[in-house]
C-alpha cells in the first residue's frame, strides 16, 4: 500500500514541478524574458501504483481504505468510472468513511449524475466533512441546476 501511495505522490510531484517551469526566450530585439511555460501538457501513467495498491488488496482484502487510496489513484488517472467503484466497496466495508462519498459525489456530478453525487456529498457533510457544504452550495443548490 505505502509503495502505491509514494509511487502517486512523486508522480504528482514530478507533475507540480513541470507546471512551474521557467523559459527563458529572446524577443526581437534581443531581449532575454523569462515566463512560465504553459504549453506543458502531459498525462501521466498511475498503472504500476494502481497496481500496487491492488496487491495490497489481495493480501488484506478488509481494509477500505485500500479502496478508497485505490479510487484516488483511478481518479489520477482518469478512470472515473473504476473509481466510483472502489470508493462504494470503500464505504461497504466502512459505512461512516465520509471522504469516500465526498470522493464519489464529486466524480458522480463530473460524470453528470448530479442527484446521486449530491446526495453522496451530503452523507459526506454528516460524517463531518465540512467541505462538503461548500460544493453543495456550489452544485446541489436550487440556483446550480
Amino acid at each position: 500500500m505505502n509503495r502505491g501511495v509514494l509511487r502517486a505522490e512523486m508522480i504528482d510531484f514530478i507533475a507540480s514541478l513541470e507546471g512551474n517551469v521557467q523559459v527563458l526566450s529572446m524577443d526581437d530585439q534581443g531581449a532575454t524574458r523569462a515566463r512560465v511555460s504553459d504549453t506543458v501538457s502531459h498525462s501521466y501513467d498511475y498503472s504500476e501504483a494502481i497496481s500496487d495498491m491492488q496487491e495490497a488488496i489481495s493480501l488484506l482484502p478488509d481494509i477500505p481504505y485500500l479502496y478508497f487510496n485505490l479510487g484516488n489513484l483511478h481518479c489520477l488517472g482518469n478512470e472515473l468510472v473504476e473509481a466510483i467503484g472502489d470508493y462504494t466497496v470503500a464505504i461497504e466495508k466502512y459505512p461512516y468513511m465520509g471522504d469516500a462519498y465526498f470522493n464519489r459525489g464529486l466524480v458522480l456530478i463530473y460524470l453528470k449524475d448530479r442527484e446521486k453525487g449530491c446526495i453522496d456529498l451530503s452523507r459526506a457533510g454528516e460524517l463531518g466533512v465540512r467541505d462538503a457544504y461548500g460544493v453543495i452550495d456550489k452544485y446541489c443548490s436550487d440556483d446550480a441546476r
